[in-house]
């Protein structure tokens, strides 16, 4: 199988295996399903955490606004109409949103802790870690992820009552997420407008991967995905990160001590043994490693 390091950014990265009989077309549409995926198990984590931790998300209306009471008081439609639309309380704890965008309405702790617990397995299966571990990615655990997020917000919440229907864990599985994708920013991709580009080339689609990195089905090469029209990424640096790091180190220590021979007075060599006339001699006598010291004895 040809290992494939897919780097869309240096944080939106992971492996995938394929083989060097694939096409390009097949290659690129893979890629971005599992891209967009892994995207979205992202979003659907981050959510989870925060309805776990902060409760159900508030209507728009709500959002952001502090002592709620003072603005009915005042007879602000705008909130008031808010608070219509606020989904009815649930869970059996209360915390404090400091952002306000949350009700602050949480389940217990066992059902939080469970919640989280599926976050950071969600986590841990996209997480960049894993290129240095070489362990590629698959669909199917993705799938399986999406999976578990809709099981446990259905048991946490059941018929999803207490959810607003804006809340970003349901938006998200139920697909109704609007992305733009010509905001800068975002790494989600459309597979008609996708490219991808391996050692400064464009993989051309109606051509097998073969066609470009030969017929060594045990090789790895790391695939760049661009828009249409974005023109070619920036190519990989010639030397890895580590290996920069060691490099700039070892320059460095040269530069300190040639530093420290240029501090040394000119004659200091004149105390190094090498430099004693009498070196030979005091050998011979058997004078060479005597030391001395003030007031002390041989």
């Amino acid at each position: 199988m040809v290992l494939i390091h897919f780097k869309k950014t240096d944080k939106n990265q992971f492996l995938y295996e394929s083989t060097v009989k694939t096409k390009v077309d097949d290659l690129i549409h893979e890629l971005v399903e599992l891209n967009n995926m892994r995207l979205k198990v992202d979003r659907l984590a981050v959510s989870m955490e925060e309805l776990a931790t902060k409760g159900p998300q508030r209507p728009e209306e709500l959002r952001g606004l502090e002592h709620l009471d003072e603005y009915v008081k005042s007879e602000d439609l705008t909130v008031i109409n808010g608070l219509k639309k606020m989904p009815p309380q649930t869970g059996t704890r209360e915390v404090i949103d400091e952002t306000h965008y949350r009700t602050g309405w949480i389940l217990d702790e066992e059902m939080v802790e469970e919640m989280l617990e599926g976050v950071r397995k969600a986590k841990s299966v996209i997480h960049i870690d894993n290129i240095a571990k070489k362990k590629p990615i698959a669909m199917e655990e993705l799938n399986e992820l999406v999976d578990w997020f809709r099981g446990m917000t259905m048991k946490a919440y059941p018929a999803f009552h207490g959810l607003g229907e804006w809340e970003p864990v349901l938006v998200l599985l139920e697909n109704k997420e609007e992305i733009d994708h010509t905001l800068h920013g975002t790494d989600d991709m459309e597979e008609e407008k996708a490219q991808i580009w391996w050692a400064g080339k464009e993989l051309a689609r109606g051509k097998l991967l073969q066609d470009y990195v030969g017929k060594n089905d045990k090789s790895k090469i790391i695939v760049k995905m661009q828009h249409k029209g974005s023109g070619a990424p920036v190519r990989e640096p010639l030397i890895d990160e580590e290996s920069h790091k060691k490099m700039l180190s070892f320059f460095h220590k040269k530069q300190e001590e040639q530093k420290k021979l240029e501090e040394d007075d000119e004659d200091s060599y004149m105390n190094s043994a090498w430099a004693n006339p009498k070196q030979l001699k005091d050998q011979l006598h058997g004078m060479s490693d005597i030391k001395f010291r003030p007031g002390g004895k041989f």
